[in-house]
């Protein structure tokens, strides 16, 4: 869909509003690793819990992540150190949702699952220097260019939309469909906050397939032995991934 550009309200960070946290669904589902069926809250992150979601993805999503993975990214500190910083900033738009667990011990919440969510506006939208490091602004690069590609504001005819860097469930948590819940908490977050599209980049086959099934559609691909600099170098040689896709979902 095409045409005049709808334009929303005016945006002021972050975007969640003070006061409690929105919990957007309790679920109650079997995990493998678990004897009994373990409920779950997906619902927005805390402020007092920013700095551990961050360290989470750094501890979990850089590991598998397929670009990170490549880069083993996880062994070079200014790599994850690069992530870290972004993160901080990209957190405090308020729209992260984590699923977190009842502690058995009385403390905070476990955190099981977490998708990074931002807003991206077509006035400022991201640029290559997000990252910093040399291997920061490869991914980067792969990411915007084919992100410029979609062009997401035109196709949609919006100004603004959810974004996302990081989706991550942990080791122990997984085969419950966790990563599908949180893709489709959106739809609430979309419809809470007035943002009617979103969209992501996904790296992997499994992401891709996870994606597609809760809805999303491919407005962009291109495998990843295509992406080259100006001497005709692969950018990201030796990644294991095909082909990289921007995909997008109308929430309303």
């Amino acid at each position: 869909m095409s045409g005049n550009v709808k334009c929303e309200s005016p945006v002021s960070f972050p975007i969640k509003p003070p006061g409690q946290t929105k919990v957007w669904k309790v679920i109650e589902i079997k995990v493998p690793k678990s004897a009994t069926p373990i409920k779950f809250s997906i619902q927005e992150v805390p402020e007092d819990r920013y700095e551990e979601i961050v360290e989470y993805m750094c501890k979990y999503f850089i590991v598998d992540e397929p670009i990170c993975k490549s880069f083993n990214g996880i062994n070079d500190p200014e790599f994850v150190e690069d992530f870290r910083q972004f993160w901080k900033e990209f957190i405090k738009h308020g729209l992260t949702v984590a699923a977190f667990v009842e502690n058995p011990n009385g403390g905070k919440p476990i955190i099981a699952a977490v998708n990074m969510l931002a807003l991206s506006l077509k006035e400022d939208d991201m640029e290559l220097d997000a990252l910093k490091t040399e291997k920061g602004q490869r991914l980067m690069t792969v990411l915007v260019n084919l992100s410029k590609e979609a062009n997401i504001y035109e196709k949609y005819g919006v100004d603004r939309y959810m974004s996302a860097f990081g989706l991550s469930v942990h080791p122990f948590y997984r085969g419950a469909a966790l990563g599908a819940h949180l893709l489709n908490a959106r739809t609430d977050i979309g419809r809470e906050y007035k943002i009617s599209v979103t969209s992501t980049a996904f790296t992997s086959p499994i992401s891709q397939k996870l994606a597609a099934r809760c809805g999303f559609e491919t407005v962009a691909e291109k495998n990843f032995n295509e992406f080259v600099d100006e001497d005709g170098n692969e950018i990201l040689p030796g990644i294991e991934s095909k082909c990289l896709k921007i995909m997008a979902k109308k929430l309303y």
